[in-house]
């Protein structure tokens, strides 16, 4: 009777580990299911809360020379500018080439209060997404 109630405790922590395994891989695991998806994840992790950990998370480890210099442009512009822009991702539309190859258009609104007055600027841009088992940002440029 003894070795039955240990078997049947046994395979339930069993049990319970797997399943607690499956949960957190489920909730640590970023979203890379979509283009779209992807590159908001990655400007979200580059523009608004820059964490250049998380931002490989998205990319195919390739240099986003483009996107990082338009970051530190902003981050030089709210100290000239003593100011903090608030960051807004819009009208992002995909475009897939294949069925894993995307473009991803997009604008970034750049909004900011300077003496007293609202002010925004956006930028269109454009990237290069690939799906290797998941999707991934693998190029960004602005578009002129």
């Amino acid at each position: 009777m003894l070795a039955v109630v240990a078997g049947v405790l046994a395979a339930m922590c069993l049990g319970g580990g797997v399943v607690g395994y499956l949960v957190y891989d489920r909730v640590t695991t970023p979203d890379r299911s979509t283009p779209d998806v992807v590159v908001v994840a990655y400007l979200q992790a580059t523009l608004i809360s820059p964490d250049p950990n998380r931002a490989a998370l998205y990319t195919c480890g390739s240099s986003l020379s483009a996107v990082e210099a338009f970051r530190q442009q902003i981050e030089e512009r709210e100290q000239d500018l003593e100011v903090k822009f608030s960051i807004n991702l819009e009208h992002v539309i995909v475009s897939q080439t294949s069925p894993d190859d995307a473009i991803v258009t997009l604008n970034i609104r750049r909004s900011a209060y300077i003496d007293g007055v609202p002010q925004s600027l956006t930028d269109s841009w454009r990237f290069q997404v690939v799906n290797r088992h998941d999707w991934r940002v693998c190029g960004g440029e602005p578009v002129i």
